[in-house]
């Protein structure tokens, strides 16, 4: 399990944040496969075995870890997506919150250095589209799913604040002399944490293709307006 040492109520107000860590600024200058491949290795690493600490708590968190796991393999259709058209995605990500003017200068700009009209955004972007829809349709899904999990989590780290502050304090002082115990036996202030590791990972990943999506929505809109007015 990763060690994020958060005390229970910043751990609280991290459950709804339902978007990526990364800032535009960030986003632009990194490989978005790097970045989705960065996060799918977490998730292996946080895991997604069962647990059983308490016959109140069990369903969920077992039902959150499952969850997780079919989700890893959205966010590996679109890690191979992103690699196919890592120039749109790059675009897509420099440009996200910029004003319609903005992005269509950024279009033109983009079109600089088309070679054919296959190479220029407007045509890569619809084929981009096409590509993500199915993936763009389920992050919609989980952005749902996301807010209603977060509230559940937010419910049993309520609950279980005390042991919690207490098992990161202990996780933060053990991870100055030694790894974590694999073999320990798990608690359920343990597996709350563990959970909120894999509702954050959740997050980063439903943010990164939401801000994508957002993007692309704007940029084929302002290419209708621009074919409608011929």
């Amino acid at each position: 399990m990763l060690k994020k040492n958060l005390t229970a109520a910043v751990m609280a107000l991290s459950l709804l944040a339902g978007c990526s860590s990364l800032s535009n600024e960030q986003k632009a200058n990194v490989d978005r496969d790097v970045e989705v491949d960065r996060i799918i290795a977490e998730m292996d690493t946080v895991g997604y075995e069962a647990v059983e600490v308490s016959p109140g708590v069990d369903q969920f968190l077992n039902g959150l870890s499952a969850y997780v796991e079919q989700q890893k393999n959205v966010a590996v259709q679109y890690r191979d997506v992103v690699k196919k058209f890592r120039d749109v995605s790059s675009f897509l990500a420099a440009n996200k919150g910029k004003t319609e003017p903005e992005l269509l200068a950024e279009a033109n700009r983009f079109d600089l250095g088309a070679k054919t009209e296959d190479d220029k955004i407007a045509n890569k972007l619809t084929a981009y589209r096409k590509a993500t829809q199915t993936i763009s349709d389920e992050n919609s899904k989980l952005t749902i799913a996301l807010a209603q999990q977060g509230i559940e989590l937010g419910i049993l780290v309520t609950q279980y604040g005390t042991e919690i502050a207490k098992a990161a304090a202990i996780n933060t002082a053990l991870s100055f002399f030694k790894d974590e115990d694999p073999n320990a036996k798990p608690t359920v202030a343990s597996a709350v944490m563990r959970a909120q590791d894999q509702l954050s990972l959740l997050n980063e990943i439903n943010g990164i293709i939401e801000a994508d999506q957002e993007v692309a929505g704007s940029l084929a809109k302002l290419q209708e307006q621009l074919n409608a007015r011929g």
